[in-house]
C-alpha cells in the first residue's frame, strides 16, 4: 500500500471519528464535556474551548452512544484543530520558501482516549512519512483531499463562517 493511499484510509478514519455533522451552539457543554474534563487534560485550552463552541464538533461529539466515546471524539476533534492547523502553516511555509518543515509533535493529552488517539498517533506517522517525501502535494493532499480535515476547520479559531483550511490551502496554489 502506497504512503498516499495508506494516509487517505488514516485521514478517512480519523475524520470518522473526527467530521462532523451539524447540531449544538456556542457555549455548549457537549454531552457533559466542559473544558475542564479530564479527555482535555494537557491540550490547549484555547482550542478546547473553541471546539466546545464550534457547532460542527458539539453535534458530533453528542452523537456518540456513551461517555468515554463522546470523550474519545472530544479529544480527537481538538487534535485534528490543532494538527490540521499548523499543517497548513508547514504547507504555506513549504511552498513559499521551498523549504521542508518539520513536522510538529503530536498533541499528547495527559489520559489519552482511544479510538482517537491510537488513531491520531497513527495518521502523524503518515504525516510524517508526508513531509520525508519532499512532495508537498502530497501534504496538501492531507489538507484538501476526500475527508480531509481542511473541508470543516475554520482557518481562523472560533470563525465558523470563515474560510476554512481548505479555503486557505486553495489561495495558496
Amino acid at each position: 500500500m502506497s504512503v498516499r493511499h495508506t494516509l487517505v484510509v488514516a485521514c478517512a478514519l480519523a475524520c470518522a471519528t473526527t467530521v462532523v455533522a451539524c447540531g449544538g451552539s456556542s457555549e455548549q457543554e457537549a454531552a457533559g464535556l466542559t473544558a475542564d474534563a479530564a479527555a482535555f487534560d494537557g491540550l490547549d485550552r484555547a482550542v478546547v474551548e473553541e471546539v466546545l463552541a464550534n457547532p460542527d464538533a458539539v453535534g458530533r461529539i453528542e452523537d456518540e452512544a456513551s461517555s468515554s466515546a463522546a470523550a474519545s471524539m472530544a479529544q480527537g476533534i481538538t487534535i485534528n484543530f490543532i494538527v490540521c492547523r499548523r499543517v497548513a502553516v508547514d504547507y504555506r511555509t513549504w511552498v513559499t520558501t521551498g523549504g521542508v518543515p518539520s513536522l510538529a509533535s503530536l498533541p499528547e493529552p495527559t489520559r489519552p482516549q482511544q479510538p482517537s488517539y491510537g488513531d491520531w498517533q497513527r495518521m502523524h506517522d503518515d504525516l510524517a512519512a508526508l513531509y520525508a517525501s519532499g512532495d508537498p502535494a502530497q501534504v496538501r493532499g492531507f489538507l484538501t483531499g476526500e475527508s480531509s480535515c481542511g473541508h470543516w476547520i475554520p482557518a481562523e479559531p472560533g470563525d465558523v463562517s470563515g474560510p476554512t483550511v481548505e479555503d486557505v490551502v486553495g489561495e495558496i496554489g
